[in-house]
């Protein structure tokens, strides 16, 4: 958890396809791109302090939505459940709650596992145009995520407030 701090932004790059995680243009799904420098590849860290531990909320900073694991059927051609976007205030607030566990190959390069147990994915390694995001339960290469810092500026707009503190 040191990765990330409570307010700051990050980008999440997938260790092997070495695209980041973007929120689609539509503001519910999630997909991978290659574009570094776009509102769409930032994403705000909240950390919430549940009866568990603290779990990791990630904010976009394009679409003011957190990152989710759902269960439906992720689209053809990627494995497990589909990730999207999701409003704090929807059903199964879960959803939206992570937890980084340590890769054992750099302090930056990290799995991100969400409450249900199941893993973010990066899909398209070798298929790049189906390249998209899902949550899976079978280990592979492809849930290594690169933690990158967005250092803050002046003129950095103010980030929105954290979701209210209750127990999931």
């Amino acid at each position: 958890m040191d990765r990330f701090q409570d307010g700051h932004h990050v980008r999440l790059r997938s260790r092997v396809s070495r695209t980041y995680l973007h929120a689609a243009d539509d503001g519910v799904g999630v997909t991978l791109h290659e574009r570094r420098a776009s509102m769409n590849a930032a994403w705000a860290v909240h950390i919430y302090h549940g009866d568990d531990g603290p779990y990791l909320l990630f904010h976009s900073a394009a679409y003011g939505r957190y990152l989710a694991a759902t269960a439906t059927p992720a689209r053809l051609g990627h494995r497990g459940l589909r990730a999207e976007l999701r409003d704090y205030d929807q059903p199964g607030v879960e959803a939206v709650m992570w937890q980084a566990v340590g890769s054992g190959f750099a302090d930056d390069v990290v799995l991100l596992r969400n409450v249900g147990g199941r893993y973010l994915r990066a899909n398209g390694r070798y298929i790049r145009w189906n390249a998209g995001v899902s949550v899976d339960n079978s280990f592979s290469s492809m849930m290594y995520w690169v933690v990158e810092p967005i250092p803050a500026t002046e003129d950095m707009p103010a980030l929105p407030a954290p979701p209210p503190v209750s127990s999931p």
